[in-house]
């Protein structure tokens, strides 16, 4: 298995912060699949430091999305028609916006993905969207590795 020879040549934390950027980015590859086989191989105790580290290196690896996205929303011409229309249909939670990003950092509701491009759109500060997604996506894998361990048991 790939984890497996990646996290032997680099180790567990290494591997864990790559493959959680891997993740962000790569839709077939997946951080929660990742972190419940390694809290199944070492125990949900010793997988919990690994939460943190997943969860900084799935904001980083959103951070070219959300960035490309800002750039994108301030093009000119006829692409510009698309992001106002855009714009309009996440107005409706734009009033929140730091609540609808966490609940999807956290849930996955809406997608995180479509959330994190959004965010882009949007112009969410860039230390909210990275407090906020870091803060979502620990408490989803703490979540995780606590079910594992209790499903193992």
């Amino acid at each position: 298995m790939i984890a497996d020879s990646l996290v032997g040549t680099v180790g567990i934390h290494a591997g864990t912060f790559a493959v959680a950027v891997l993740s962000s980015l790569v839709p077939l590859v997946s951080i929660e699949v990742f972190l419940i086989g390694v809290s199944v191989a070492i125990g949900p105790g010793e997988a919990a430091p690994l939460v943190l580290l997943a969860a900084i290196g799935q904001v980083l690896g959103k951070l070219p999305v959300y960035f490309a996205a800002r750039s994108v929303a301030e093009l000119p011409g006829r692409h510009r028609a698309r992001v106002e229309r855009v714009r309009v249909w996440l107005t409706r939670w734009r009033t929140s916006p730091a609540v609808v990003l966490a609940s999807s950092a956290l849930f996955g509701v809406p997608p995180f993905s479509i959330l994190s491009t959004a965010a882009g759109v949007l112009a969410i500060p860039l230390r909210t969207f990275c407090a906020v997604v870091v803060v979502g996506r620990a408490l989803r894998f703490a979540a995780l590795i606590a079910a594992t361990g209790l499903c193992v048991r």
